[in-house]
C-alpha cells in the first residue's frame, strides 16, 4: 500500500511545481535551508549536542533520514543549519533552544561560493535549492511578508549574479497545520500569512525571471504536497495533526508514541521520515522528468488531487 501511495503522488509530481520552463539535465545540486532540510551541520556546529541523538537521527532534526538524504542524485552539498533566517542582517536565528547563532540563507551561500571557485562550476547542469524564510518571522514578529520575501530574494539575485541557471525554491508549507503554530487556535490568521507569502514569492519570482531569462527559477509546491497529505488522514499516516517527540530541555526528549514513521510531524516543528520521503519521492520524480512543460500546458492540480484522493478511496475499500 505505501508503494502504491507513493505511485499516486508521483503521477501528479510535475504539477508540484509552479514551472517557467524545463530544467536542464541536472547533475549537481546545491542546498540551503534551515532545520527541515539540514543535515547535520548543526550537529557539528553545537559539538554533536544538538539535536539530542539519540532519539533525532544523526544530526537530522527527524526520526531518519530527510529529504536531502533520498536524493537520487549524489553529487550533492549541503549548507543548511536548523534555525536559519534569510539573511542574518535581516533577522538572527539561533538554534539549541536559542544559544547558538547560525548563517542564514545569503551567509550559506557566501560560505559556498568561498569554499567553491567560480570557474569550476558546471552552472548549466548544477541546481540551486533553497527552502527557508519561516523562521524570520519567528526571531522577529515585527517584520513584514514583504520584507522577508524581499530578504529571501537577495539570496536568490545572488545566485543568479555569479551565473546560476537552475534554482528551485521551495514556498511556505501551510503553517497553521504545524503542532506548534495549530494548538494557538490562531488558523485563519496562520493560513493568511501563508497564502501572502507565497503569493508574494511567486509575483517576485516573477519579477526577477524577467531580468535573466537564461536562467530557470521555479517553485516547488511544498504547500500543497503538505495540505494533501494531512487532508488525506490514513495513507501512510495514522496522525496528520499531533506530534511523537516533545524536546522537554537542552538534554531531554519525551517520547509519545511508538511509531513515529505513521506520523506526519515528529514535533513541533519538523516532519517525520516518512512525510521527507515524499517530498524526496516528488523531487527525484522532478529530476528525472525529460521533457519541458510549460506554464499554460500543466494540468489542472486541483483535478489531479481529486483523482489521487479517488484512488486512495477506492483503495481503503
Amino acid at each position: 500500500m505505501r508503494i502504491l501511495f507513493t505511485i499516486l503522488f508521483l503521477i501528479s509530481s510535475t504539477l508540484i511545481l509552479s514551472i517557467n520552463g524545463g530544467l536542464n539535465l541536472i547533475n549537481k545540486i546545491i542546498i540551503f535551508g534551515d532545520s527541515l532540510t539540514d543535515t547535520g551541520n548543526v550537529y557539528k556546529l553545537s559539538n554533536y549536542t544538538w539535536p539530542i541523538v539519540p532519539p533525532y537521527y544523526q544530526g537530522r532534526f527527524c526520526n531518519g533520514p530527510n529529504w536531502v538524504d533520498r536524493l537520487s542524485i549524489t553529487d550533492k552539498s549541503n549548507y543548511a543549519y536548523g534555525s536559519a533566517t534569510t539573511d542574518n542582517n535581516f533577522v538572527q536565528g539561533l538554534t539549541k533552544l536559542n544559544t547558538l547563532l547560525v548563517p542564514g540563507i545569503r551567509q550559506q551561500i557566501a560560505m559556498y561560493f568561498n569554499d567553491t571557485s567560480n570557474s569550476s562550476i558546471d552552472f548549466t547542469h548544477t541546481l540551486y535549492i533553497i527552502w527557508a524564510a519561516g523562521n524570520d518571522l519567528i526571531f522577529n514578529s515585527s517584520v513584514t511578508i514583504p520584507s522577508i520575501m524581499n530578504s529571501l530574494m537577495n539570496s536568490v539575485r545572488d545566485l543568479l549574479a555569479v551565473g546560476a541557471k537552475n534554482i528551485l525554491i521551495f514556498n511556505q508549507p501551510p503553517i497553521q497545520s504545524f503542532p506548534y503554530f495549530s494548538v494557538l487556535n490562531q488558523t485563519a490568521s496562520f493560513s493568511m500569512l501563508t497564502i501572502q507569502a507565497n503569493t508574494n514569492l511567486q509575483t517576485s519570482i516573477d519579477a526577477i525571471q524577467k531580468n535573466y531569462t537564461n536562467s530557470s527559477i521555479q517553485i516547488f509546491d511544498i504547500n500543497t504536497l503538505i495540505t494533501k497529505v494531512i487532508a488525506n488522514q490514513s495513507i501512510p499516516f495514522t496522525n496528520t495533526v499531533g506530534y511523537c517527540w516533545d524536546t522537554l530541555n537542552l538534554t531531554t526528549v519525551a517520547i509519545l508514541c511508538d511509531n513515529p514513521s505513521k506520523y506526519v510531524f515528529i514535533d513541533d516543528f519538523h516532519f517525520s521520515n516518512t512525510t521527507h520521503q515524499l517530498i524526496a519521492d516528488s523531487i527525484n520524480s522532478l529530476l528525472s522528468y525529460n521533457g519541458c512543460l510549460k506554464k499554460e500546458e500543466s494540468l489542472n492540480i486541483l483535478l489531479v488531487s481529486q483523482i489521487i484522493l479517488i484512488f486512495s478511496a477506492i483503495i481503503l475499500f
